[in-house]
């Protein structure tokens, strides 16, 4: 065997070593591709299936949630009114006031979060919440099953004794929004925010039971 034999073997030796370990390379390579999109984008985003028929399924106790928690919150009074007024706007209501006091009857108010004059109706926002959310909240907005009145208020006096009033059944042009079904979670790790039901996603909520009462309401020009 001559020594240009010899070269020529050698050469494709390593030729078919290169390529081998080129081959190998690719392949870890795919593979570390395909790790990092399952872990950064495969992750399915709850929030995009989330609507006012199913969020209640959605609540977490913890489970598989890479930080602390989750922490259970609810939307303030001043995070719903500039949503109520905002909707109030873009369905064409006009004179609108937020924070408005609003006369039931002789010794009985109320503040609604939003009122429109020229339509004269308003949205009363039920401010405190109970422990844990549970789907039944949604069909029990006012306060009657627990005080056997739409909704009670105390009222500060002069002697520095609580006056408590009960309105026993609130008008019709008051729509009631309440407290305990604006929920929402968060943790420590931004990574679980695909997995909870995000305050956006309470805010959305918010907005869809606006509309749904404004569909009821004629827009007086």
């Amino acid at each position: 065997m001559n020594i240009y034999s010899i070269n020529t073997n050698v050469a494709r030796y390593f030729i078919k070593q290169n390529f081998g370990l080129t081959i190998i390379m690719k392949c870890k390579l795919l593979a570390l591709v395909f790790f990092f999109y399952q872990t950064s984008f495969g992750q399915t985003d709850v929030n995009n299936k989330i609507d006012t028929s199913n969020y209640y399924n959605y609540y977490s106790n913890g489970g598989t949630l890479k930080g602390q928690g989750p922490t259970t919150s609810w939307l303030t009074l001043n995070e719903v009114v500039p949503v109520i007024m905002d909707e109030l706007e873009k369905a064409g209501h006009h004179w609108l006031y937020d924070y408005s006091l609003f006369k039931v009857a002789p010794g009985q108010y109320v503040i609604l979060a939003a009122y429109s004059r020229k339509s004269n109706f308003g949205f009363l926002y039920i401010q405190g919440h109970e422990v844990f959310p549970i789907k039944a909240h949604r069909k029990h907005l006012t306060q009657n099953d627990l005080l056997t009145a739409d909704y009670s208020s105390c009222e500060e006096t002069p002697s520095g004794n609580p006056n408590f009033v009960k309105i026993k059944k609130l008008p019709k042009n008051v729509f009631v929004l309440n407290e305990n079904c604006y929920w929402y979670q968060y943790t420590n790790n931004i990574d679980d925010n695909k997995s909870l039901v995000t305050k956006q996603t309470a805010l959305k909520i918010l907005r869809e039971d606006i509309k749904k009462y404004l569909t009821n309401v004629k827009v007086v020009k």
